[in-house]
């Protein structure tokens, strides 16, 4: 098993309660010092302030740095309190409680290693306080009012350290249960898109499988136009198979920012005309038009904008009425295409979520088509990655509209003269 070292909290995991807590820590320390400056002398007062403010800009200065961890705080906080315990000849009121806070501080916000080798360091400081000490403010340690002070200080930084490390180790344990519930959702939209494809893909596969072997077995006695519906079966399956493919493969492109776009000059007039020919024929349940002139340069990726036809057309297709309208227009220096149905159109309920990944208006047993809710998101981020958007709106007096815009090119490409057609 790989072992994970344990790091010290950084500053952004516990947030700006700890550094609240260290500003309020050096302010009513120095107000303490102010205090019992009165009754030591302004030359003890000095030096133990010039210590406060070394340590305090110490601790500022370092804490601005990148990686800047917890670590530093309390042995800036260690090494203060043994430099005055060094200067008084180690100070019993001071030593009884500032070893609580000390010990809080490195146990609450520091890892178990870390906070020994702290602790450890603090006791050399003790130890050489006690020892070799020249104690030159040995005097102040008998005043009342400087013990009772100093008592006072520390119990009020102990109490403020326990609340930070406490609403920091909380705030923690919050991110954590939102990411435990963020994975928790990923695994099961991972799992229910597993299921999804699986169910997509093997449709088509099935067909394809079981046209193919009954042409297989029977191709001598099967009649022609037989034969012909067959052979159409199996195309139509493996378009499908092949569109579904292409969505799925080119997410991941998508969100890498990996997908070459190549911006062209063309006009899509006779590019609108043949994909609506081919997912409208002749005979077509619905009647499909296209109002769009020639003649219009449009800056794009003529493979990516068929790609994003196909959606809007298939979905005008599958959930449209039986009349389906693509139109064409400029609009401030954008051409607008815009595929318009007139069923029953996106309920408002629905609208915001069309466009994300994997969403259906229609779900489980209410399903009555194919697809893994991929063509929405899909065509809007091959727009956007071609300077363009789109957006849905409501048909009047009922149906869907789908625009997207694309720029216009300065370029002139061949002029070719517009075409209608008619499913």
């Amino acid at each position: 098993m790989q072992h994970i070292s344990e790091a010290p909290p950084a500053y952004d995991d516990i947030g700006p309660a700890f550094d609240r807590t260290r500003t309020v820590n050096l302010i009513l320390a120095g107000v303490a010092i102010f205090i019992i400056g009165f009754e030591v002398g302004w030359g003890a007062f000095a030096i133990v302030f010039t210590t406060l403010v070394v340590g305090g800009t110490t601790n500022e200065v370092l804490r601005r740095r990148p990686g800047r961890t917890t670590s530093i705080a309390v042995a800036i906080d260690v090494s203060m309190i043994g430099i005055v315990l060094i200067l008084t000849g180690t100070w019993p009121t001071l030593l009884l409680v500032a070893t609580p806070y000390l010990l809080v501080m490195s146990f609450l916000l520091l890892p178990p290693g870390r906070a020994l080798l702290v602790v450890a360091y603090m006791g050399i400081l003790f130890l050489a306080a006690h020892l070799f000490s020249p104690a030159p403010l040995g005097d102040v340690i008998d005043n009342t009012l400087v013990n009772t002070v100093i008592a006072v200080l520390f119990m009020i930084l102990t109490a403020i350290a326990v609340a930070a490390a406490s609403g920091s180790l909380h705030k923690i344990r919050g991110v954590e249960r939102k990411m435990l519930e963020t994975a928790r959702q990923a695994n099961l939209a991972k799992d229910q898109f597993v299921s999804m494809v699986s169910h997509e893909l093997r449709t088509p596969l099935t067909s394809i499988a079981g046209f193919a072997e009954t042409l297989d077995a029977g191709w001598d006695d099967l009649e022609p136009t037989e034969i012909h519906e067959f052979l159409g079966i199996i195309n139509s399956q493996a378009d499908h198979l092949h569109a579904l493919v292409e969505d799925i493969l080119i997410i991941p492109r998508l969100e890498a920012g990996k997908l070459t776009i190549a911006n062209t000059p063309f006009d899509p007039a006779p590019l609108t005309h043949r994909i609506v020919s081919l997912m409208f024929p002749t005979g077509s349940e619905a009647d499909a038009r296209v109002a769009m002139a020639g003649g219009i340069t449009v800056a794009g990726d003529p493979r990516r904008i068929e790609q994003v036809l196909r959606n809007l057309l298939g979905n005008a297709r599958n959930y449209g009425g039986d009349e389906v309208l693509v139109d064409g227009q400029e609009v401030d220096a954008m051409y607008v295409i815009s595929v318009t149905d007139n069923g029953p159109g996106v309920p408002a309920a629905d609208q915001k979520r069309i466009f994300d990944h994997f969403e259906q208006v229609s779900k489980g047993d209410d399903r009555t088509t194919s697809g893994v809710g991929l063509g929405l998101p899909i065509a809007r981020q091959l727009v956007q990655a071609m300077g363009g958007e789109l957006t849905y709106s409501d048909a009047f007096p009922h149906g869907a509209r789908f625009a997207f815009t694309l720029p216009i090119s300065t370029d002139v490409v061949a002029r070719e003269e517009p075409t209608k057609h008619t499913a």
